[in-house]
């Protein structure tokens, strides 16, 4: 398959099957229980017990999307045409602890960098209130430039990270399901370079800027279409719920597919 063949089937894939759609959307809410949390506390509900609770509830929930996500690229590197069922719990949670496993020791550069210059700013922050109790001067506009110069410049660079690896991770995902989920094979980067070079890393490329385009246009213009139809009658939560159940869903649907397929690409 070339790169459009896959970003094709990867679109219709999630359409096979509407009601796993809005099923994985609708488990989705559950993945942050943020706004269970704000409604409770507006409402004066503010039982440490029942807060708890959903911090529990949302780190089950997300470890079981993140694990179907992980499923789609099995069965998809297996072959099969279909989208997976909600069953088999036990094998979606192993699956879903591994990836958070993956993702946060591919994000170690990202904290390290951000940690890294928030320090340095409150090192120089520092030196600058020593000097200016001794001479003063005004600290106001200095220290907000400051601060903001040297966190500015750390999320920058933690952005810059994440665009090349980006494409890294998500492959590497696919390298595990490839070898049974065994969990190290996420880290055999000479592997998944193999990998990638016998596909090409043009075809990477490409593969990268068509579905980041493909990201953009869903959630920009069908996202920004579906908020604005719902607010024209003022009720804009409904366009935000659909976004959540709808596109969001579709989009991982779309990435754990097309991500699976180009791993396979010859």
């Amino acid at each position: 398959m070339n790169i459009g063949e896959i970003v094709e089937d990867a679109l219709r894939y999630p359409l096979s099957d509407w009601k796993k759609v809005l099923i994985y959307g609708f488990i989705g809410l559950f993945t942050t229980t943020a706004v269970f949390r704000v409604f409770f506390a507006l409402n004066g509900l503010t039982n440490p017990g029942l807060i708890l609770l959903l911090v529990i509830l949302e780190l089950i929930v997300s470890t079981y999307f993140t694990g179907y996500f992980l499923k789609i690229m099995k069965l998809s590197l297996s072959g099969a045409k279909k989208l997976p069922q909600f069953g088999a719990v036990n094998e979606k949670l192993s699956d879903g602890i591994k990836v958070f496993i993956v993702g946060i020791i591919y994000m170690i550069p990202i904290i390290l960098t951000i940690s890294i210059f928030a320090v340095f700013s409150s090192a120089a922050l520092g030196i600058i209130i020593n000097h200016a109790i001794n001479n003063g001067f005004n600290l106001q506009n200095i220290i907000t430039i400051l601060m903001s110069l040297g966190i500015g410049v750390g999320i920058f660079l933690a952005m810059m990270y994440m665009v090349v690896v980006l494409p890294l991770f998500i492959v590497s995902l696919v390298h595990m399901a490839a070898n049974n989920g065994e969990l190290v094979s996420a880290f055999r980067i000479p592997e998944i370079f193999d990998k990638i070079g016998s596909i090409g890393w043009i075809n990477l490329i490409l593969w990268y800027l068509s579905s980041g385009l493909i990201f953009l246009a869903i959630l920009t213009f069908l996202g920004s279409f579906t908020l604005g139809i719902f607010n024209l009658i003022h009720n804009i939560d409904i366009g935000g719920l659909i976004i959540s159940v709808v596109l969001i869903p579709y989009l991982y649907m779309y990435f754990a597919r097309s991500s699976a397929l180009f791993y396979m690409k010859k």
